[in-house]
């Protein structure tokens, strides 16, 4: 063919090729529409009703996992303790006097009633004795419920009644029309379908889940292009579609075993199924017009695609003789740069195809770079204006545009235990953090700028139109997303007031990470607007008292009276509110008295040998149980090993460390105690470092310091008095050790922490 067309048009080859080509697509698709007419009608029709078929299949699926899910979730709560406590405190409502706790049965209910899968109108529960009802607007009266609320005629007081007396657990009960019914006005609720659900063994309350029956067919019935009906197993009917055939023109079906069929008659295609947990009939009538207009159509749009297509032929005969001319001159000057000539038999189209598809993967390239290159030096550009690090090229500062008022948000990320020992997890988490969070702010605020700081923190400057745009929706949006992944990670997000024009960064950006030091020990994503205060107060302890405490309390070796003493300090940090960090320093204050304690004892090298939980981790933690935990691991080697080292303690170190606990007023020396003992002196001082670690003059003077610190507490005595009760005869000797033990004189700790 190409070769009489060459001869008869002189068309070069090209050309040619071309032209057989279309006549060969004609000759096939008037075939192919041919075989589909005389052949494949049959076969087209089954494909339909398959269409049919699977459609059904789907909406089914849909409708029997939507109540299998509606009756899981809501027995999921009785899994709950408190959420079984609240509800036997809530049947007796009047007599409990338990109004309190209404609303946590209903922030439970919520998660499930705004749950777009759950296609809930509303989730209420119906307590018999006292005759009311929670739902998601609070409570009311159950005559005020069901005969204003949600009125129904299908649906009146009695039938809700009479419900306690039935004996089932999961009833779903026919689709019906509900409206608000108040004075002077009639709201309409829709199309909604009633679920009761009763949690065993409550006879006096039930749950009544109301499914948006018009919701649910837009989601489920969407591939489904017929009436849809749903019977129960005793074939009262569930469902029936507003617009349509009612359900009392179905015919009987033959078989219900779970194997979806279909039954045709004059006017219509029934395709029906039973739900494998529910047990209902789920029905879906097509019209026989309706399939045979799809054949209709579907021979129609081949003749069209044959007229269409023929039309393209002549079109293409009379164009091609246009074109020819620049095609030749394009394809001669395209092969001058070729180093190779195109194979084929079609070396026109190949060597332009190659052409164009190099330059294009070129561009393509040059233009992803660019790309890149120009979003890395924007985010170079703005991390120095937030660092103050000075910029040379002009062009780099003009990329870090600062002449619109902005707000500025710092997120810091902490990635929970389990998913934080994976580095490359947590990179991957915190890019996907930063990406929403931009994906978010460039919706509204275009201009936006959204950044990685630091491994785990990100950084939004949300540059305003004026200063009188809100960001406190989005933020609150983002606060309620994040807070949906807390299980893997915690957000603490803080934000800027809204700075003018021209403020610098760096100022901006040095307070607002200082406000991430009033993180709280929560476990959910945390906001910190900038009128919550100074975020640099502390809880702040009397040293001097817990020192002595915490010191006396390990040297007991009691691990009860120990623990006892951390959940003390803990409590008074939980009922101060105190800050993430306020828990880290005491926790530091604590393995810092401990590590100086250990060491006095010599019995560091052994607790170092122990492998316990390093500090340095509590600056993630989110709640006081991980801080109790961690404080357990760290205290209870040590307690074991001042247990092991008292139970093989002398008699020689025991007398002295008696004895000068009782007489801490005298002039006690070394001399004193080895007379004491019949011994030297060089004897008692080299026993002594070897058996408590410390010096003896050591010991004796950080006894003495420690006492006064204690006695300074009490205003009564004067600082003379406390120098000769704890030894020393010369108060200016007090005051020099006093200064030297403790870092400050004795006049100006009682300052500080007497109370």
């Amino acid at each position: 063919m190409s070769f009489v067309l060459k001869r008869k048009l002189g068309f070069p080859t090209l050309f040619t090729k071309l032209l057989s080509g279309f006549l060969a697509v004609i000759l096939l698709l008037t075939a192919f529409n041919l075989v589909s007419f005389f052949y494949l009608k049959r076969q087209i029709h089954n494909e339909i009703v398959k269409y049919n078929e699977l459609g059904m299949n789907h909406a089914v699926e849909g409708y029997e996992t939507q109540f299998r899910l509606t009756r899981e979730m809501v027995l999921g709560l009785n899994q709950d303790p408190l959420w079984t406590t609240y509800v036997n405190q809530l049947r007796h409502v009047k007599d409990n006097k338990a109004y309190g706790y209404v609303n946590y049965a209903i922030a439970e209910m919520k998660r499930l009633y705004t749950n777009p899968f759950l296609g809930m109108d509303n989730l209420m529960i119906y307590f018999q004795q006292d005759d009311y009802v929670i739902e998601k607007d609070g409570t009311s009266s159950a005559k005020s419920m069901f005969n204003t609320y949600y009125n129904s005629p299908s649906y009146p007081l009695a039938f809700w009644n009479e419900q306690f007396k039935e004996a089932y657990a999961f009833q779903v009960f026919p689709a019906a029309a509900f409206a608000e019914n108040t004075p002077g006005s009639a709201r309409s609720k829709g199309m909604l379908m009633p679920v009761i659900i009763k949690m065993m063994p409550y006879k006096d309350m039930y749950l009544v889940a109301m499914l948006d029956a018009e919701r649910l067919a837009r989601n489920l019935q969407s591939t489904m292009s017929g009436s849809f009906y749903i019977l129960d197993p005793e074939g009262r009917v569930l469902y029936t579609p507003q617009s349509g055939p009612d359900a009392g023109v179905l015919p009987a079906f033959d078989s219900l075993d779970g194997h979806h069929s279909f039954v045709q008659t004059d006017d219509s295609y029934f395709f029906y199924k039973k739900g494998k947990d529910t047990g209902f009939i789920y029905i879906s009538r097509v019209p026989v017009q309706s399939i045979s207009a799809q054949l209709l159509n579907l021979n129609l749009l081949l003749l069209s695609l044959l007229a269409v297509v023929g039309l393209l032929v002549v079109l293409t005969y009379l164009f091609s003789r246009r074109v020819h001319r620049p095609i030749r001159i394009m394809v001669d000057t395209l092969r001058t740069d070729e180093p190779e000539p195109a194979q084929g038999p079609f070396r026109e189209f190949e060597l332009i195809s190659r052409r164009v598809q190099h330059m294009r993967s070129t561009h393509q390239r040059i233009s992803s770079d660019l790309a890149r290159k120009n979003s890395m030096l924007r985010h170079y550009a703005y991390t120095n204006r937030l660092k103050n690090i000075h910029m040379n090229l002009s062009e780099l500062k003009e990329l870090a545009d600062a002449s619109m008022p902005y707000v500025m948000i710092v997120y810091q990320i902490i990635f929970k235990e389990g998913y934080a020992q994976y580095q490359l997890e947590q990179e991957k988490g915190a890019y996907y953090v930063r990406e929403y969070i931009d994906h978010i702010w460039q919706q509204v605020y275009p201009e936006s700028v959204t950044i990685q700081t630091e491994p785990w923190q990100v950084l939004s400057i949300v540059f305003l139109p004026d200063e009188s745009a809100e960001t406190a929706s989005r933020l609150r949006h983002l606060q309620e997303v994040l807070n949906l992944d807390r299980g893997l990670y915690l957000v603490t997000m803080a934000d800027s007031p809204v700075q003018s024009a021209g403020v610098p960064f760096t100022e901006t950006y040095a307070q607002v990470s200082a406000m991430l030091n009033h993180r709280r020990l929560l476990d959910q994503t945390q906001w910190i607007h900038p009128e919550e205060g100074d975020p640099g107060r502390e809880t702040r302890f009397h040293r001097a008292l817990w020192e002595q405490e915490f010191q006396n309390r390990l040297l007991s070796g009691s691990e009860e009276s120990l623990q006892e003493w951390i959940e003390k300090n803990m409590t008074l940090l939980e009922k101060k509110q105190a800050a993430a960090r306020e828990y880290h320093q005491f926790a530091k204050d604590v393995a810092d008295e401990l590590d100086k304690l250990l060491r006095n004892l010599n019995l560091s090298a052994a607790y170092n040998a122990i492998s316990v939980p390093p500090l340095d981790i509590t600056r993630h933690f989110y709640s006081s149980d991980q801080y109790k935990t961690w404080f357990r691991s760290l205290l209870d080697p040590a307690l074991q090993l001042i247990r092991r080292k008292t139970e093989n303690h002398d008699p020689m170190t025991s007398f002295v460390m008696t004895y000068i606990n009782d007489h801490l007023e005298e002039d006690i020396n070394l001399d004193m105690m080895a007379d004491k003992l019949n011994i030297t002196s060089g004897y008692l001082s080299t026993y002594f470092k070897e058996k408590t670690g410390q010096n003896f003059s050591d010991y004796l003077n950080d006894i003495r310091i420690r006492t006064a610190k204690d006695m300074l507490q009490n205003l009564d005595l004067r600082i003379q008095d406390v120098a000769v009760r704890v030894g020393y005869q010369n108060v200016n000797s007090f005051i020099r050790m006093f200064k030297r033990h403790a870092g400050m004189t004795p006049g100006e700790f009682r300052k500080k922490y007497a109370s």
